[in-house]
């Protein structure tokens, strides 16, 4: 796997040195926003998040050993790099379709395929959460990078990103195809 300029953790080995690094970062990448934060500091020891993992998608149901079905949510079955801040996002829309799932379900059973299906109506939503985190994690596209330059001359572009944090699947297909992004910033140029 490659890695890019900002893939730059392993070395970091305290909250000082993880605060020095983002610094770096900044002043290497954003150096009008590092410039505001030279006299930055740490609130606590503990305000770090670092850390490595792979992005995964599970089986959504398991069987325990005593043969009783489970149904696995949110980080347990999807799991997406933090760079998009969507971990408790999934989280709380996972809990809120299960929800809505079990008081629509009433008495009929729970089982497997009851289970599947509801973690399927959660993937329509997560899938896009998935594909635009992984998209993050590459070299972004020309398109992506006209995208990002353009929130300047359109506030509304802007502020449908901000917002999509919220909910992914308003990123696509404009995100990731290159052909609807040309339509959509055609649109607003209108």
């Amino acid at each position: 796997m490659s890695r890019g300029w900002w893939d730059c953790w392993s070395d970091v080995r305290s909250p000082e040195e993880h605060l020095a690094k983002s610094i770096w970062i900044l002043d290497t990448f954003l150096p009008w926003q590092g410039e505001r934060c030279h006299n930055v500091e740490l609130t606590d020891p503990n305000g770090i998040l670092a850390g490595t993992f792979t992005p995964t998608v599970r089986h959504p149901v398991g069987t325990l050993p005593s043969g009783k079905l489970v149904l696995g949510m949110a980080d347990t079955v999807v799991l997406n790099d933090p760079v998009t801040g969507q971990g408790s996002n999934n989280a709380a829309k996972c809990v809120t379709m299960y929800l809505d799932a079990i008081l629509k379900r009433g008495a009929g059973s729970f089982d497997a395929a009851w289970m599947q299906a509801t973690f399927d109506a959660y993937w329509e939503y997560a899938q896009y959460v998935t594909n635009w985190t992984n998209a993050l994690l590459q070299p972004p596209p020309p398109h992506v990078l006209k995208l990002m330059g353009s929130v300047q001359v359109f506030p509304a572009l802007a502020k449908r990103i901000a917002n999509a944090f919220d909910y992914p699947p308003d990123f696509f297909p404009w995100f990731a195809v290159e052909a609807e992004a040309e339509a959509y910033l055609q649109q607003l140029a209108a």
